[in-house]
């Protein structure tokens, strides 16, 4: 890879201390997380199925704690390596081409099954998938196993 292409694509991503902050918030979310699934599950729902107040309550919190964690999956996969070189460069290309590839493949052949079986489960299953934070966290699992393999047979 060149030295200009190299250099754009260390501009596109945030330095190496957002990734700190974002494992930070996602400590954080999941520590607010399950508290908020603690204080719901005190509270919970009445025997007639409605909510109470105190239900009621948690669910924006569990709401902010969900867009927490997210934020914290973003800075996690946006922002470069302690040590970035083109390795890490051609690893971090090759981690979103895997990913990409993959949730196509899973997309096309839900919408292949939906299909054939009169689109029962098109909407949900489709989207749930295919959301942006499923795709950061898998780009983010391909990533740091690459990066971990890679260290693996440097270090041999």
């Amino acid at each position: 890879m060149n030295r200009k292409k190299q250099t754009t694509m260390k501009r596109f991503l945030l330095p190496h201390a957002f990734q700190k902050a974002g494992w930070w918030l996602l400590l954080a979310s999941l520590v607010a997380g399950a508290a908020v699934l603690v204080l719901d599950t005190i509270s919970g729902p009445l025997p007639d199925g409605a909510v109470t107040a105190d239900a009621a309550k948690t669910q924006p919190l569990m709401q902010a704690v969900i867009i927490g964690a997210q934020l914290s999956i973003f800075l996690i996969a946006c922002s470069r390596e302690k040590v970035e070189d083109e390795m890490v460069s051609s690893m971090r290309l090759r981690a979103i081409a895997s990913v990409a590839c993959v949730l196509f493949t899973i997309y096309t052949a839900i919408a292949v099954v939906s299909t054939i079986t009169g689109g029962v489960m098109t909407k949900d299953l489709a989207s749930s998938i295919a959301s942006p934070p499923i795709a950061f966290w898998a780009y983010e699992i391909v990533l740091r196993i690459s990066i971990a393999r890679n260290r693996k047979h440097s270090s041999l």
